[in-house]
């Protein structure tokens, strides 16, 4: 599956329903954060790698766009599991976790 690019509620709201209960991993990114513009294509690349994991990045602009779900994103870069709206809080990373070793890592567990 291709990465889908969300920016509002409604979008990320829309793709987390639609995959029911496959898992999902949303990239949280904000633009002009110069750790984002670190990760961002390190995330793309190794998400195109595994591209039967389904795959959501989300411009975060403000906190109302986690609104109907139980993701809590207190910084960029954050990397979240969710199924059905609801994060699998042993799969999260924040900031520094965010590594080449911890993507693959985490895109193997959810490849199979």
């Amino acid at each position: 599956m291709p990465v889908v690019t969300v920016e509002t509620n409604e979008d990320l709201l829309r793709e987390y329903q639609a995959a029911g209960e496959t898992p999902v991993i949303f990239y949280f990114y904000s633009d002009g954060n110069l750790l984002c513009d670190d990760t961002n294509g390190l995330f793309n690349q190794i998400a195109n790698e595994y591209s039967q994991v389904n795959t959501v990045c989300v411009n975060f602009l403000c906190e109302n766009i986690l609104e109907g779900t139980d993701f809590t994103v207190n910084s960029t870069p954050t990397v979240i599991v969710g199924i059905n709206g609801i994060e699998s809080c042993e799969d999260k990373l924040v900031e520094w976790q965010i590594t080449e070793e911890s993507l693959h890592n985490l895109f193997q567990k959810y490849s199979g």
